[in-house]
């Protein structure tokens, strides 16, 4: 299937350079999608896993499920906030993501397919690395959902390693409340990934997202837990 594509802008960053695209597909597909150093992050399509992370962890947090405050690692094109703002109960979602310029596409290119996530009043952007943003927020959060780069052992930028290594899951273990869940989407089963988190979380799954919700995808994303 052809696709042509059309550069918009573009963002330098600590880990790399962002870039968004336009794209239009032979079969009328159209939409947005950002890349770093040329390397496919996320679109307006086929957020599916992303989005059905928020309700793996949300299902496992102890009741009553209210006041709750929510970590989203990485903005994107905004999946995974919308899905976090949905849940019943969240008052709170703090949004950490590497490029500024990320926040501008939301509200401009990408805010029909998010419902207008980043403008909702529960929302505060943190523009900065998530390794280094986390040690502000010790024992803050019920949730952290981490969409970064393109999970554990596909990274696109080298400088978020250290995110899917055992002191970036110590880090983000450090920052939720008791009883707590950490959800990390990855594009495939990461025997390597899921023994790192044993070793920080006493209870972990890793779940096969295609199967989960019925969709027919050749290659299905997987969504690791840990509580």
């Amino acid at each position: 299937m052809h696709i042509d594509y059309d550069h918009i802008d573009s963002e330098r960053t600590p880990l790399g350079t962002l870039s968004l695209h336009e794209y239009c597909a032979e079969t009328g597909e159209s939409g947005y999608e950002i890349r770093i150093d040329g390397e496919f992050l996320m679109a307006s399509h086929g957020a599916a896993g992303e989005m059905f992370m928020a309700r793996l962890a949300y299902e496992r947090l102890p009741r009553p499920r209210t006041g709750l405050s929510v970590l989203v690692g990485g903005l994107g094109a905004g999946h995974t906030l919308r899905a976090a703002l949905d849940l019943p109960g969240v008052t709170r979602v703090v949004v950490a993501e590497i490029g500024a310029k990320v926040v501008e596409w939301n509200r401009r290119y990408f805010a029909e397919v998010n419902g207008y996530a980043v403008d909702d009043a529960r929302v505060e952007l943190e523009v900065g690395e998530l390794g280094a943003l986390l040690p502000r927020w010790p024992k803050l959060f019920d949730m952290l959902l981490l969409d970064v780069d393109n999970g554990p052992g596909w990274l696109a930028a080298p400088g978020n390693a250290g995110l899917y290594q055992p002191v970036g899951v110590w880090a983000c273990q450090a920052a939720l409340r008791a009883g707590g869940v950490l959800a990390i989407w990855s594009p495939a089963p990461n025997p390597a990934f899921r023994d790192t988190l044993g070793r920080v979380f006493a209870q972990v799954e890793e779940i096969g997202v295609a199967e989960t919700v019925g969709g027919d995808c050749a290659l299905a994303d997987v969504v690791y837990l840990g509580r």
